[in-house]
């Protein structure tokens, strides 16, 4: 697994109430156990990565073990995706000093700016397509983002 397969997988779990994944390919087996802090109900936006190993394919897989919570989670079907329309850098405000655009809870309208994309200098603000509420934003200030990576999940109304 690679590095970006890595971030890709982290972003995914830190939006994710799950508390331990566990993944087998050819080239080794990766295992992740989150820990929430404490007094959350595993909603937290941003939540440390207690354990991160990585094996090599050579070393055995022990024994997958049932759990009563097994059962797979759907996301819910009015849940949409905005993802970003270009390489560049995530920002989150116009502005370094700015309030955010928007927030996780905060209603949106189709046509409403959510966020700026910089790509070779140039400020590109990414409209929602959709009128709902921001349910998860999936990228940290600053960060670089590639073509149709998501960056919000919104839920429509």
């Amino acid at each position: 697994m690679n590095i970006k397969e890595l971030k890709a997988l982290y972003r995914f779990l830190r939006n994710t109430d799950i508390v331990e994944l566990e993944s087998e390919d050819s080239e080794g087996r990766l295992k992740i156990k989150r820990r929430f802090p404490a007094g959350s109900e595993g909603g937290a936006t941003h939540v440390p990565v207690s354990e991160l190993t990585l094996v090599p394919a050579s070393v055995p897989a022990p024994a997958p073990v049932e759990t009563a919570d097994s059962s797979e989670t759907k996301p819910a079907k009015n849940i949409k995706t905005v993802t970003s329309p270009m390489v560049g850098t995530f920002y989150g405000a116009p502005a370094p000093d700015s309030d955010a655009y928007v927030e996780v809870g905060r209603r949106v309208s189709k046509g409403q700016p959510l966020c700026i994309i910089e790509a070779m200098k140039l400020m590109n603000e990414v409209e929602s397509e959709f009128s709902g509420v921001i349910t998860s934003i999936l990228v940290e200030n600053g960060q670089p983002v590639e073509y149709g990576e998501p960056l919000f999940y919104i839920e429509v109304s």
